[in-house]
């Protein structure tokens, strides 16, 4: 049995009994944030030291002008470095941030796509008659209520999902299949967790579960005891479910990658 579990953390919010995804917390960009709220008090005191000085005769008083120059010097130095820090550290990071996150999202796609095609052939070749080897029925599964809908029934081993977990005792060309691209998934995962500058500690530590889960379903192996680890990751993701909170509606790997 895998000791480690994608569910061992904090629950962020319990999800209603009609399964509605939590709301999403915000996360990034607070530097840019704490750095955007001195940029704007930078401009009103800068353009309140303008009015100031042309409205009231102000460079009348003897101090003022070395006041005035100084003050403006200073505020106009703080628009340009925030400027600088916009254009040359933000900006390039934001971009960077974007291209890791929106491929992270199509590898996992592609890589949820494969899984479910292995699982679809184990099913048939378990003894499901009533699923359909066909791009249309597959990519409906990525939908939780569509994959509980094909898979939740059944009390008999050629029924439901026991039609696929029986499947996964032997080391068949689909459970090398699923093997595969967790590993693939895993790879990806842990070049995020190094390229991917991550600011919420919930995401961060949930990814690096999800690494060392994938890892250990890995070294797991075929077999009766030792693919329940496996299936049950497989149900949790597809279907929507875990055992903490029931079920929830939605892929939590793919909600914590918008996260991101």
């Amino acid at each position: 049995m895998a000791a480690i579990s994608l569910v061992a953390y904090p629950a962020r919010m319990k999800a209603s009994s009609d399964s509605v995804r939590p709301p999403k917390r915000r996360t990034g960009s607070s530097l840019l944030a704490r750095v955007s709220t001195w940029f704007v008090v930078n401009v009103v005191v800068l353009i309140a030291v303008i009015v100031l000085h042309f409205a009231l005769d102000l460079p009348s008083i003897k101090w003022w002008p070395d006041v005035f120059a100084m003050t403006t010097s200073l505020l106009a130095g703080g628009l340009v470095s925030f400027l600088m820090y916009y254009l040359v550290v933000y900006l390039p990071e934001a971009r960077r941030k974007s291209i890791l996150k929106a491929n992270l999202q199509k590898i996992y796609k592609n890589i949820k796509i494969d899984i479910l095609w292995a699982v679809v052939q184990s099913s048939i070749k378990g003894g499901r008659r009533d699923l359909s080897p066909t791009s249309e029925f597959v990519e409906s599964l990525t939908s939780p209520a569509a994959f509980k809908e094909a898979f939740e029934d059944g009390r008999e081993s050629d029924e439901g999902f026991y039609a696929f977990e029986n499947q996964m005792s032997d080391e068949t060309p689909e459970f090398r299949q699923i093997v595969q691209r967790l590993m693939m998934l895993s790879k990806q995962i842990e070049f995020v967790l190094h390229n991917y500058s991550i600011e919420d500690q919930e995401v961060f530590d949930f990814f690096k579960r999800l690494e060392l889960l994938l890892m250990s379903l890995q070294a797991n192996g075929a077999g009766y005891d030792e693919s329940k680890p496996l299936c049950r990751f497989i149900w949790e993701i597809y279907a929507g479910w875990n055992r903490i909170e029931g079920d929830i509606g939605y892929d939590p790997i793919q909600d914590m990658i918008s996260d991101l």
